[in-house]
């Protein structure tokens, strides 16, 4: 379906939305969405004065309206302030206000969901969700007019900008749904709320808050137990935790994994010399080659997952696989980039126990002329499992034919002797306290050939390595000479 009427953000339904005062310019609205942040955007935008910890959106609304918004959400007591800004501006800029800001951009996503109604379908889980996102959300799109969660903005307010996104043309959506503290997955579900439901992984993620994979999971499982009657829920039936949560769902479950029962079978994984990963799956019966861009093994549930998502709302198999072979992989998501000589695995975009041993397993299998490198970060939020897990990661670095390691970090020395203890030569060891050093060091151990994988949490800051890596590559020839 073509759908082609036009339904604008107006004062009055931000109002009516939030139980607030449309104190100036009735009649007005917003034809561009939303924002709430100044340094993004867009003219005929209304701008959202969010209090965050850092910044206060209420200082900005001057800027706001210099840049072009038609609209100012502010909180009743900066009410004064909003109109000062709005009066540069009188004939086109509308004023709200509201108790809280940020409380009203959901109220306000919740209300413009429900109005349009597309199909909703949303993937949360410990690792994997943005690149499952991104394949599911290539794969609707074969059938149906379908808008997605930019990069990952899947928390409390992040995935209402992309709900406001929303124009009536958007047939579905896909959401990625984040999680750092128990029921923030069951606020975003009922802001909204979704139709088919899809759960990755379980794995120690935000242990630091969360305390336990137990804790890890009820909390995923948020948004199975959000899902209607006629709705799907789409478990991994590889991870024991995520397949039993069929036992929460009130609606149909449709797994997915290697296991013999799952109804999306991974039958056979396949990677070419520089990581590219081509799976086979199963689909209910129907057998469906996937050929992707996506580097390493570990994809093929994340191409799983999509498919049997995709699949829940009448995309034919076949079309699903044609549609992902477009996918590309993230900004500093397992992307293999060619610096000069040297090869370059970016995957700093953020750690896990599980994603780091993804990552070692990519380098590993993928066909190197020299040396395989690893600079690892620290992984972040592991709380009391943090010692164990660095260990652990630079042991899985030897395990895995690293011939020289740099650790990043407040755990960096961890990971080293977890590295010595497995047997790699203190003279291929080092450590770093940061971005910075461990980019100096790398400088000055890297040679031509080498491949190089670059993997850490993203307060660690290793797209700095990456960025000096790549500046190096530019002033030498294939030869690695200047």
């Amino acid at each position: 379906m073509n759908r082609t009427s036009q339904y604008p953000i107006s004062g009055e339904f931000i109002a009516e939305s939030t139980g607030g005062d449309l104190v100036k310019g009735p009649g007005l609205d917003a034809r561009a969405g939303v924002s709430i942040d100044t340094r993004s955007l867009r003219a005929g935008q209304v701008f959202f004065a969010i209090r965050g910890p850092r910044h206060d959106g209420h200082d900005h609304l001057v800027e706001a309206v210099q840049q072009g918004a038609v609209g100012l959400v502010v909180d009743s007591t900066r009410l004064a302030d909003a109109m000062v800004a709005s009066g540069a501006a009188p004939d086109r800029v509308f004023v709200v206000a509201v108790e809280d800001t940020q409380q009203a951009l959901a109220q306000v996503a919740a209300a413009w969901i429900r109005i349009l109604v597309p199909r909703t379908l949303a993937v949360t889980g410990s690792v994997g969700k943005t690149t499952t996102k991104d394949l599911l959300a290539a794969a609707v799109g074969a059938r149906y007019e379908t808008l997605a969660t930019r990069g990952n903005l899947n928390n409390l307010l992040g995935l209402p900008l992309t709900v406001l996104s929303l124009v009536p043309a958007h047939e579905a959506v896909v959401l990625e749904m984040g999680m750092n503290v128990p029921g923030e997955i069951e606020a975003l579900c009922r802001i909204a709320p979704p139709e088919i439901g899809i759960v990755t992984t379980v794995a120690p993620v935000h242990l630091e808050g969360l305390g336990s994979l137990d804790a890890i999971a009820a909390a995923k499982a948020e948004l199975v137990r959000a899902l209607p009657a006629g709705g799907v829920a789409v478990l991994n039936a590889d991870d024991p935790r995520v397949a039993g949560m069929r036992e929460l769902a009130s609606c149909r479950v449709v797994t997915f994994g290697r296991a013999p029962e799952a109804d999306v079978r991974i039958l056979d994984v396949v990677v070419d010399g520089v990581g590219r990963m081509d799976t086979v799956l199963d689909c209910f019966g129907e057998p469906v080659r996937v050929v992707t861009s996506l580097v390493g093994a570990h994809h093929a549930h994340n191409v799983a997952a999509a498919m049997a998502g995709a699949m829940a709302v009448g995309v034919s198999a076949q079309q699903a696989a044609d549609a992902m072979k477009v996918v590309q992989p993230g900004r500093h998501r397992m992307e293999v980039l060619q610096a000069g000589a040297v090869r370059v695995i970016d995957d700093c975009y953020n750690a896990s126990p599980r994603s780091v041993q993804a990552a070692l397993d990519v380098l590993a299998g993928i066909a190197a002329a020299g040396r395989r490198v690893a600079v690892l970060g620290d992984m972040l939020e592991l709380g009391d499992a943090s010692d164990v897990a660095h260990l652990d990661a630079g042991r899985q670095a030897v395990a895995r034919g690293v011939d020289t390691l740099i650790a990043v970090g407040k755990f960096a020395d961890r990971m080293a002797i977890g590295a010595r203890d497995a047997g790699l030569a203190s003279t291929r060891c080092f450590v770093a306290p940061d971005a910075i050093a461990a980019a100096t060091l790398l400088m000055a151990l890297v040679r031509p050939g080498d491949t190089v994988l670059v993997k850490g949490s993203r307060g660690v800051g290793l797209e700095h390595v990456v960025g000096a890596l790549v500046d190096r590559g530019k002033g030498h020839d294939e030869t690695g000479t200047n």
